[in-house]
């Protein structure tokens, strides 16, 4: 071959593999999986910390594909609206009080996508204040005078608490004192004297009432009656913004709580739930039982469950400004999504 031709095979190799590494550089680069941050407060209701972890034993589609989460313990609702606030967090784990607050207060546009656990339902759990059963407190009035743990002011059980007693002609620091406390902290306080009375949660509850100590004071259906306790919420920037990933997310959150409340998965998702609480299996039992919140099949939350609530917290003082619920504060979209996928042969 002639040196001019031996110089133009060269250049055409030459620049075909110019192109190819100009191809290379340019080809877009899959994402990475979207890291979504998921505030909780408590276990086993939350349910949060336990949800995503293996993923293949659940059926998860969408785990380290499009997103991955990482759950984040606070000591109530109203700790994670600040984190919310500060975009520390993507969903958090809300009552009704502390949606209404974000909006009002934080100007947060914030809506609700999921139902987390509900109370009072009947025929299931409701929240349960305890006192000693051979003490001097009968009735709600004999909380006069008394201190009262909480776990944070504007919490679900906290708006429950106070507008029980001021139901009962009781008011906040005239005629009572709360501590606030965390929730596992709580039975050692009672047993020490440090509060007269606390919320008590399960598996907690089950086994302090088995000791004949205790008595129950209230519980939250006695002022809520069926009330979304807990569900889910994010920003609607964010929900837009991500689409696709959070129909993604939503779609295994479903598919996750699902496998939880299946009878047949009973024994291996208590076994997940022991294991993450360093707790015995056996004090788990009441888990997915009546004893249990109830927790809606497909994830849907209780809207009306959500406004009264916020209603009675309003009408009590904890929130200076009401909201209306549904349908400005609710977007179920996803759910509808996930719903469809799910049911919707391959």
């Amino acid at each position: 071959m002639p040196a001019s031709g031996n110089i133009a095979r060269r250049t055409v190799i030459a620049g075909a593999a110019g192109l190819a590494a100009t191809a290379t550089v340019t080809r877009p680069a899959r994402a990475a999986p979207l890291s979504i941050r998921v505030g909780w407060a408590t276990m086993p209701g939350h349910l949060i910390p336990v949800l995503f972890d293996n993923p293949a034993q659940k059926g998860l589609k969408h785990y380290g594909k499009s997103y991955t989460v990482k759950p984040i313990l606070f000591r109530g609702s109203s700790p994670q609206l600040m984190a919310m606030a500060g975009q520390e967090l993507d969903f958090f784990a809300s009552a009704g009080s502390t949606l209404a607050l974000g909006v009002t207060n934080a100007h947060l546009d914030l809506q609700i996508v999921s139902d987390i656990i509900q109370d009072g339902v009947p025929g299931w759990h409701s929240d349960t204040w305890l006192v000693k059963a051979a003490g001097p407190i009968r009735k709600i009035e004999d909380l006069k005078g008394k201190r009262i743990a909480s776990n944070a002011i504007g919490s679900a059980s906290d708006t429950a608490m106070r507008g029980l007693l001021l139901r009962h002609g009781l008011v906040d620091k005239r005629d009572y004192v709360v501590i606030q406390a965390a929730f596992n902290a709580m039975p050692s306080l009672l047993e020490k004297g440090e509060v007269d009375c606390s919320i008590i949660l399960n598996p907690m509850l089950i086994a302090m009432m088995k000791t004949g100590k205790w008595r129950a004071l209230f519980q939250g259906k006695d002022i809520f009656g069926a009330s979304e306790t807990i569900f889910l919420a994010g920003r609607a920037s964010y929900l837009k913004q991500h689409q696709a990933v959070v129909a993604d997310f939503m779609e295994d959150w479903v598919r996750s709580r699902r496998w939880f409340l299946d009878p047949k998965n009973r024994t291996a998702a208590i076994g997940i739930i022991a294991r993450f609480m360093h707790i015995a299996p056996a004090e788990l039992s009441y888990v997915f039982t009546h004893q249990d919140y109830y927790r809606d099949p497909w994830s849907v939350p209780n809207l009306p469950g959500v406004q009264k609530p916020i209603d009675i917290a309003h009408q009590i003082g904890l929130l200076k400004q009401t909201i209306t619920v549904s349908p400005g504060h609710a977007d179920l979209s996803f759910l509808t999504e996930a719903k469809k996928r799910i049911t919707t042969p391959a």
